[in-house]
């Protein structure tokens, strides 16, 4: 789940000391975990985000410079294709995914395990959707490369600054980092990038990267009890009317939306059913990338095509 912010990040150009990009350190990694939760409590645990991170370090990153500290930090999990692709219409949800049997290993010839399909606890399908039931196909690794799809689990500015005249958003310098490491690593061919949005903000950015919805959505709605009308029942204003007696919300609900319950053209509300209400809502975006060479490191390069700037705006 992607959640970018909207403070300021700039960083100044000329004799400052550039940000530099270093390992997550333990004490970052639960501060976006404890926000991540707060935000968006979709079922994650921390063991499972430190799992991710432990598995690929590489592609979990910090930036900092000596005057505004940590600057932002992106956290991308290199998935092998066919889990990616599960995971991009909702058959595979994202705290289920298991960075031992998902994530591209150094020997080709060794037989993934087959994954068991997990739901997250507390959610349940909903329209015409169906999801998988079973076991996910086991991948034989005895290519020369492994197809590998680049999902940001979190991207986020942390710094605040004033704005410079001269600057690159968060995003651009982040996820440039992100596809060059990605296109060095030996044995990988990426096929694409994803992100499962939540915020405004997280839906701009990806948007303006070129980004597309997949039609997969994940909600949190509630829906209200009415408590009956006592003056509809001939109690009126009698001073037995309890103090309390007022609309109550129940606890929310986490439902999926998968690509083919919209193919009809309903709405949301006619999805989730009269008297819900949508609290939240994060939509998966993907970008499939063209094998052509050098497209991957400049894929999402800023329109004046410096991809060694190290200047941030002041939006991700």
């Amino acid at each position: 789940m992607s959640s970018p912010t909207s403070g300021n990040s700039p960083v100044r150009s000329g004799m400052e000391t550039p940000p530099t990009p270093h390992p997550i350190s333990d004490e970052v990694l639960r501060a976006v975990y404890a926000s991540d939760m707060e935000m968006y409590p979709a079922g994650l645990s921390y063991d499972r985000l430190c799992s991710w991170v432990a598995a690929c370090p590489e592609m979990s990153i910090c930036w900092s410079s000596p005057k505004t500290g940590i600057l932002g930090v992106v956290i991308v999990l290199p998935m092998l294709r066919e889990y990616w692709e599960d995971l991009l219409v909702g058959k595979l949800k994202e705290p289920t995914v298991d960075a031992h049997t998902m994530f591209p290993h150094n020997n080709k010839r060794e037989q993934k395990p087959q994954a068991e399909h997990v739901e997250v606890a507390g959610a349940r399908q909903i329209g015409d959707g169906k999801a998988p039931n079973g076991r996910i196909s086991a991948v034989q690794e005895n290519e020369e490369q492994q197809e590998v799809g680049l999902h940001v689990y979190h991207i986020e500015r942390l710094a605040v600054e004033p704005p410079t005249s001269k600057q690159r958003r968060f995003s651009e310098i982040a996820m440039e980092e992100v596809t060059r490491r990605a296109a060095e690593k030996k044995g990988w061919k990426v096929v694409g990038l994803s992100a499962l949005v939540a915020t405004d903000g997280g839906k701009r950015t990806f948007q303006r990267m070129g980004f597309k919805n997949t039609g997969y959505r994940e909600l949190f709605v509630t829906k209200v009890i009415r408590r009956p009308s006592y003056a509809a029942i001939g109690i009126g204003n009698s001073p037995s009317i309890p103090e309390d007696a007022v609309d109550e919300p129940e606890e929310l609900d986490m439902l999926y939306i998968y690509p083919e319950d919209g193919a009809g053209g309903k709405s949301v509300s006619e999805i989730i059913g009269y008297g819900r209400t949508v609290v939240a809502m994060s939509e998966m975006t993907v970008k499939r990338v063209s094998q052509e060479e050098g497209e991957l490191p400049s894929l999402l390069m800023s329109s004046n095509g410096n991809g060694c700037a190290l200047e941030l705006s002041s939006s991700i």
